[in-house]
Protein backbone atom coordinates (compact mmCIF):
# COMPACT_ATOMS: atom_id res chain seq x y z
CA UNK A 1 0.00 0.00 0.00
CA UNK A 2 1.11 3.62 0.00
CA UNK A 3 3.08 5.58 2.53
CA UNK A 4 -0.17 7.82 2.68
CA UNK A 5 -3.78 7.08 3.10
CA UNK A 6 -5.49 7.03 0.05
CA UNK A 7 -9.50 7.12 -0.34
CA UNK A 8 -9.90 3.41 -1.40
CA UNK A 9 -6.72 1.68 0.51
CA UNK A 10 -9.48 0.64 3.54
CA UNK A 11 -11.55 -1.34 0.62
CA UNK A 12 -7.90 -2.82 -1.11
CA UNK A 13 -6.96 -3.29 2.87
CA UNK A 14 -9.95 -5.31 3.46
CA UNK A 15 -9.94 -7.54 0.26
CA UNK A 16 -6.53 -8.18 0.76
CA UNK A 17 -7.35 -9.43 4.23
CA UNK A 18 -10.26 -11.44 3.15
CA UNK A 19 -8.05 -13.30 0.32
CA UNK A 20 -4.96 -13.96 3.16
CA UNK A 21 -8.23 -15.06 5.59
CA UNK A 22 -8.79 -17.86 2.28
CA UNK A 23 -5.56 -18.55 1.99
CA UNK A 24 -5.01 -17.06 -1.07
CA UNK A 25 -2.60 -13.76 -0.03
CA UNK A 26 -1.15 -11.71 -3.12
CA UNK A 27 2.53 -12.10 -3.49
CA UNK A 28 2.32 -8.09 -3.67
CA UNK A 29 -0.56 -5.51 -3.17
CA UNK A 30 0.01 -1.83 -4.18
CA UNK A 31 -2.45 1.65 -4.10
CA UNK A 32 -1.85 4.32 -5.96
CA UNK A 33 -2.97 7.89 -7.35
CA UNK A 34 -0.06 8.59 -9.68
CA UNK A 35 -1.14 6.39 -13.01
CA UNK A 36 -2.43 8.36 -15.79
CA UNK A 37 -6.23 8.36 -15.51
CA UNK A 38 -6.22 5.73 -18.99
CA UNK A 39 -10.18 6.62 -18.98
CA UNK A 40 -9.67 10.66 -19.50
CA UNK A 41 -8.22 11.29 -23.66
CA UNK A 42 -6.76 14.35 -22.38
CA UNK A 43 -4.41 12.09 -20.63
CA UNK A 44 -4.01 15.24 -17.56
CA UNK A 45 -5.72 13.60 -15.16
CA UNK A 46 -4.60 10.80 -12.41
CA UNK A 47 -7.02 8.50 -11.22
CA UNK A 48 -7.00 5.71 -7.88
CA UNK A 49 -5.93 2.27 -8.89
CA UNK A 50 -5.01 -0.97 -6.95
CA UNK A 51 -2.88 -3.58 -7.95
CA UNK A 52 -2.89 -7.07 -7.22
CA UNK A 53 -0.90 -9.93 -7.89
CA UNK A 54 0.23 -13.47 -7.42
CA UNK A 55 3.26 -14.69 -8.96
CA UNK A 56 4.15 -18.04 -10.50
CA UNK A 57 4.52 -20.06 -7.23
CA UNK A 58 1.43 -18.37 -5.28
CA UNK A 59 -0.81 -20.84 -3.27
CA UNK A 60 -3.47 -22.45 -5.08
CA UNK A 61 -2.03 -20.98 -8.60
CA UNK A 62 -2.53 -23.60 -11.59
CA UNK A 63 1.00 -22.94 -13.30
CA UNK A 64 -0.15 -24.98 -16.30
CA UNK A 65 -2.73 -22.33 -17.06
CA UNK A 66 -0.93 -19.05 -15.66
CA UNK A 67 2.93 -19.92 -15.83
CA UNK A 68 3.54 -16.83 -14.64
CA UNK A 69 0.75 -15.53 -12.30
CA UNK A 70 -2.29 -13.46 -12.70
CA UNK A 71 -2.72 -9.77 -11.57
CA UNK A 72 -5.74 -8.25 -10.18
CA UNK A 73 -6.78 -4.40 -11.51
CA UNK A 74 -9.18 -2.00 -9.43
CA UNK A 75 -9.38 1.41 -10.73
CA UNK A 76 -11.47 4.62 -10.72
CA UNK A 77 -12.91 5.60 -12.47
CA UNK A 78 -13.64 2.28 -13.78
CA UNK A 79 -16.81 0.21 -12.82
CA UNK A 80 -15.51 -3.07 -12.24
CA UNK A 81 -12.39 -5.31 -11.37
CA UNK A 82 -10.31 -6.18 -14.10
CA UNK A 83 -7.46 -9.20 -14.33
CA UNK A 84 -4.87 -10.11 -16.93
CA UNK A 85 -2.32 -13.20 -16.92
CA UNK A 86 1.48 -12.61 -16.25
CA UNK A 87 4.45 -12.91 -18.34
CA UNK A 88 7.54 -13.77 -17.14
CA UNK A 89 9.02 -10.41 -16.50
CA UNK A 90 6.10 -9.10 -14.79
CA UNK A 91 4.30 -7.40 -17.30
CA UNK A 92 0.67 -8.01 -18.18
CA UNK A 93 0.40 -10.39 -21.53
CA UNK A 94 -2.58 -8.48 -22.90
CA UNK A 95 -5.14 -5.61 -21.34
CA UNK A 96 -6.84 -6.07 -18.26
CA UNK A 97 -10.16 -7.95 -19.14
CA UNK A 98 -13.30 -6.22 -16.95
CA UNK A 99 -14.59 -9.24 -14.47
CA UNK A 100 -18.35 -9.58 -12.92
CA UNK A 101 -17.34 -7.55 -9.96
CA UNK A 102 -18.54 -4.08 -9.10
CA UNK A 103 -16.00 -2.07 -7.85
CA UNK A 104 -17.19 -2.18 -4.55
CA UNK A 105 -17.75 -5.61 -4.69
CA UNK A 106 -18.08 -7.38 -1.42
CA UNK A 107 -14.74 -8.67 -0.49
CA UNK A 108 -15.52 -12.57 -0.21
CA UNK A 109 -17.20 -11.84 -3.86
CA UNK A 110 -13.55 -11.38 -4.57
CA UNK A 111 -12.31 -14.13 -3.09
CA UNK A 112 -13.79 -16.02 -5.04
CA UNK A 113 -14.04 -14.62 -8.17
CA UNK A 114 -9.68 -15.05 -7.51
CA UNK A 115 -9.98 -18.89 -6.57
CA UNK A 116 -11.49 -19.27 -10.09
CA UNK A 117 -8.60 -17.13 -12.03
CA UNK A 118 -5.92 -18.79 -10.04
CA UNK A 119 -7.41 -22.49 -10.88
CA UNK A 120 -7.45 -21.74 -14.08
CA UNK A 121 -10.77 -21.65 -14.80
CA UNK A 122 -13.28 -19.57 -16.88
CA UNK A 123 -15.15 -16.16 -14.90
CA UNK A 124 -18.74 -17.17 -15.28
CA UNK A 125 -20.71 -14.27 -16.36
CA UNK A 126 -23.47 -11.75 -14.51
CA UNK A 127 -22.80 -9.81 -11.93
CA UNK A 128 -22.36 -10.67 -8.08
CA UNK A 129 -24.51 -7.77 -6.21
CA UNK A 130 -22.75 -8.33 -3.06
CA UNK A 131 -21.11 -4.92 -2.69
CA UNK A 132 -18.15 -3.87 0.33
CA UNK A 133 -20.39 -3.27 3.86
CA UNK A 134 -18.08 0.32 3.93
CA UNK A 135 -18.74 1.48 0.00
CA UNK A 136 -20.87 4.10 0.80
CA UNK A 137 -18.07 6.17 2.68
CA UNK A 138 -14.94 5.15 0.49
CA UNK A 139 -17.49 6.26 -2.24
CA UNK A 140 -17.76 9.28 -1.43
CA UNK A 141 -13.76 9.99 -0.17
CA UNK A 142 -12.79 8.37 -3.71
CA UNK A 143 -15.65 11.34 -5.15
CA UNK A 144 -14.09 13.79 -3.12
CA UNK A 145 -10.65 13.13 -4.08
CA UNK A 146 -11.96 13.29 -7.92
CA UNK A 147 -13.32 16.75 -7.64
CA UNK A 148 -10.28 17.87 -6.62
CA UNK A 149 -8.19 16.81 -9.54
Amino acid sequence: MTERTLPHDPYITAVVDALTAAGLEPSTAQTSDAESNRYDTSGLTTQLDALLVWDGDSSGLNAEVHEDGIALVWEHPAEQWQWAPRKAHGELEHEPEFLPLPRWADPAAVVVIVRILLAGLAVPGGEDPRLWGHFISASAAVDEWAAQE
